[in-house]
């Protein structure tokens, strides 16, 4: 009687003790996308324009892109909004003014840019079916 009795304690905590981390990662990431985001590469690839673009997201939802090459700074700035759909997370980025053609990351070469939140914590350029793929993390 008492091995029945331990063997449903043991699986009564087994079955309370589940976690599921996903989630937590998922809140974590939809939330804390205010800050710098900069331009992620695998290690392997150390060329200098593999990391020449950052992201700065304010909270009053403006943000301002920056490019680094060659010792050339230049900084485009707009507003932004988080779409939250089907599981989904979108940053949808509305430029003032567009200085140069590659600059703005978009397949119909507009003034707005979209990126979508991964499960890592990742920001992955939309524009990807037209050969951007662009991908930014968080800063510390």
């Amino acid at each position: 009687m008492k091995k029945i009795g331990l063997l449903i304690v043991m699986f009564a905590s087994l079955i309370s003790c589940s976690n599921d981390d996903s989630s937590n990662k998922a809140d974590t990431a939809i939330t804390d996308y205010y800050g710098k985001w900069v331009q992620y590469n695998e290690p392997k690839n150390d060329h200098p324009s593999s990391n020449q673009y950052s992201y700065i997201f304010n909270k009053d939802n403006t943000f301002s892109k920056n490019r680094v090459y060659e010792n050339i700074n230049v900084t485009l700035t707009g507003t932004f909004e988080i779409i939250i759909k089907d599981n989904l997370t979108r940053f949808v980025l509305t430029y003032k003014e567009k200085k140069d053609n590659s600059f703005i990351s978009s397949c119909g070469g507009g003034l707005i840019e979209s990126f979508t939140l991964d499960e890592s914590g990742k920001l992955i350029d939309d524009a990807r079916a037209c050969d951007a793929s662009f991908v930014f993390k968080k800063s510390n």
